[in-house]
């Protein structure tokens, strides 16, 4: 995964997911995993990880815990006697950002929208199950949260510190079929409130270009 500094025009289509937080819109959706609140340490620590990537073809793919409100289209689900016509703005907000990015960049599919409250995480996981060329833009309010992956290359952990405002990261999540060097083991962590929204292309060659001719156009 490389980390991509974003210029100012992607920066302004960015911007209109902050309406999500300013507002605290977001506490209309209901919070995924409560009973896993007080467990960050474990979940996106060492041995965690190891546990996980020690599964093999065993692991699904899928995060076993997200502690975040999701947005994701297939997964949001409101708070019960939320007011309706809140909850009927966050549903019509999602959906017109959502389009906008992907109609401007040419993103194919969104695959997380997720806001993490302090203390939020999301658990060591590959997506091997969902293997694709990807972005994933994340906004945190302070910065104090990072992303994490497991080099298979060069055989290191690699931290990617989050940033105060708006950052990218783009990459290839490799399946099992695949050699074993494009599997990324990742979790991510945050002391703050931070938002991230990810999209995929897909696994083939045209993905690939798309992909480079994306990060020409949102690159600083």
């Amino acid at each position: 995964m490389i980390d991509i500094p974003l210029n100012d025009f992607a920066l302004d289509l960015l911007k209109e997911a902050e309406w999500f937080i300013e507002d605290e819109n977001y506490k209309n959706v209901k919070l995924q995993c409560d009973n896993h609140k007080d467990q960050i340490d474990w979940y996106t620590g060492d041995d965690y990880f190891n546990q996980v990537y020690k599964q093999a073809r065993q692991h699904n793919g899928f995060p076993d815990v997200v502690y975040a409100y999701s947005l994701s289209q297939n997964n949001m689900r409101f708070v019960e006697g939320g007011a309706s016509d809140v909850i009927g703005k966050v549903a019509v907000k999602k959906e017109n950002f959502l389009r906008n990015l992907q109609t401007t960049f040419n993103l194919k599919r969104n695959a997380l929208f997720a806001i993490y409250p302090p203390g939020g995480y999301i658990s060591w996981h590959n997506n091997a199950n969902a293997s694709a060329y990807n972005f994933i833009f994340t906004w945190s309010e302070t910065g104090d949260g990072y992303w994490r992956h497991w080099d298979n290359e060069k055989k290191e952990m690699v931290v990617i510190p989050d940033v105060k405002g708006w950052q990218c990261k783009a990459g290839y999540f490799g399946a099992y079929e695949d050699p074993q060097e494009q599997l990324v083991y990742h979790s991510a962590r945050t002391n703050c409130l931070r938002m991230t929204v990810a999209f995929v292309l897909d696994r083939s060659e045209m993905s690939s270009g798309l992909q480079d001719w994306i990060i020409e156009d949102i690159r600083a």
